[in-house]
């Protein structure tokens, strides 16, 4: 019977030694780590082009420093051009030069010298530019009432010129006769033949 007791006292001893073992053996059980649900993928708009200005070339001749082919911004004047250009050089007649001639992609432009005709192929030859401006006023125009711009769209006659006509019709009073151009300095024979179709002369 005693034999008995000290084998189970034995089974005892040796399971509490087994558990003691296990229980200094077990690995330290850390903070449990929480998984973030997987991100919903969300539909994004590809980036839109922007619009980028293209630039337009304009070529330029004449009385010029530099002239050739150049390329500027869209709605470019034509001081814009001469300044590329270099300029104008002393022999240009600035009564036939509108600066604020916008130019636009494939145009020539041809700066004439003193009593110099502009080739018709060219953007501001007088022809081309009167075209331009047929929408705008109702032609023909009355010598003695036109204003500033209104002159400005007559063919050969840039701001120069058309003020030059203004400062003489104030002067006497009132054209009596378109032949009466001729009095100011840069208008000829060949400008007063091509304005005959756009003025008319009454009081």
């Amino acid at each position: 019977m005693k034999q008995y007791h000290q084998i189970i006292f034995g089974i005892l001893i040796g399971l509490l030694a087994s558990g003691l073992v296990l229980l200094i053996s077990r690995p330290d059980v850390g903070e449990p780590i929480a998984l973030s649900p997987a991100p919903t993928p969300t539909k994004t708009s590809p980036p839109k082009p922007t619009n980028t200005e293209l630039p337009i070339l304009v070529h330029i001749e004449g009385e010029v420093n530099l002239p050739g082919v150049y390329s500027l911004y869209q709605n470019s004047r034509l001081e814009d051009l001469l300044s590329l250009a270099g300029g104008l050089t002393g022999n240009a007649d600035q009564n036939q030069v509108n600066l604020a001639l916008l130019v636009r992609d494939g145009d020539y432009i041809f700066i004439p010298g003193i009593n110099q005709e502009i080739p018709m192929i060219a953007r501001n030859a007088p022809n081309n530019l009167s075209a331009d401006q047929n929408s705008l006023y109702n032609y023909p125009l009355n010598i003695n009432e036109a204003d500033q711009l209104a002159l400005e769209s007559l063919p050969g006659i840039g701001p120069a010129k058309a003020a030059d006509i203004i400062d003489y019709r104030t002067m006497i009073g009132s054209f009596t006769s378109l032949d009466d151009l001729l009095d100011i300095s840069g208008i000829g024979p060949a400008t007063l033949e091509a304005l005959r179709d756009y003025l008319i002369c009454e009081p």
